[in-house]
């Protein structure tokens, strides 16, 4: 796939946002980085999805040493929650390359309100 210029410093400037946010919070870039794949590169769903995935590896580990250096890590639920994680990420990889593009988006769409909902109350 071929970018224009324009593109890829879109992708840049708005990954480098979503980095900071996923950095700062502890998640929720991979959701920029899915709606910026969508828009600006027409990946379909499934692909940005992935993409992101794959994206956000690096700034996790990254982002992850970071506060491991520094000692805001509690060993015990790291260990539980990686467990479930793993579980669930296997169980998510394989549901998604069975679903259909729009099922994918209208469910991720639902999961983003449901979870802005839930932040706010």
């Amino acid at each position: 796939m071929d970018l224009s210029a324009k593109s890829k410093w879109i992708l840049v400037i708005f990954s480098a946002a979503a980095g900071f946010i996923n950095g700062f919070l502890g998640g929720g870039g991979g959701v920029i980085i899915v709606a910026l794949l969508l828009a600006v590169v027409k990946l379909h769903q499934k692909y940005s999805q992935a993409t992101a995935l794959l994206a956000v590896l690096p700034l996790t580990v990254v982002s992850a040493a970071v506060y491991l250096f520094r000692g805001n890590v509690d060993w015990i639920p790291t260990l539980w929650t990686t467990l479930g994680v793993v579980a669930g990420g296997v169980v998510g990889a394989l549901l998604l390359s069975k679903l259909k593009g729009n099922v994918v988006k209208i469910i991720f769409a639902l999961v983003l309100i449901a979870g802005g909902i839930k932040m706010f109350f």
